[in-house]
């Protein structure tokens, strides 16, 4: 299965973080908010800030850090 980006979700798109790319210090930024590999995203709102959905709480997401997020699409509910 092929990962994609955060840009590609749209409102609604469920994910699983696979990982993040880039940066040291975006991944751990990344990694306090909860972006660990395995964790379930869904977008709320796509654009640039982006908010999305994680471990019960919405986070908003700058295109610099969304870019880092690699994840494995899942079927809507």
């Amino acid at each position: 299965m092929a990962h994609e980006l955060m840009p590609s979700l749209k409102a609604g798109d469920l994910g699983l973080v696979a990982g993040i790319l880039g940066a040291r210090l975006s991944g751990k930024r990344l990694a306090d908010l909860g972006f660990v590999r395995g964790a379930e995203v869904t977008m709320v709102r796509p654009g640039a800030p982006c908010i999305v959905r994680i471990g019960g709480r919405c986070v908003g997401l700058g295109s610099a850090h969304q870019e880092c997020i690699e994840l494995d699409p899942l079927p809507r509910n």
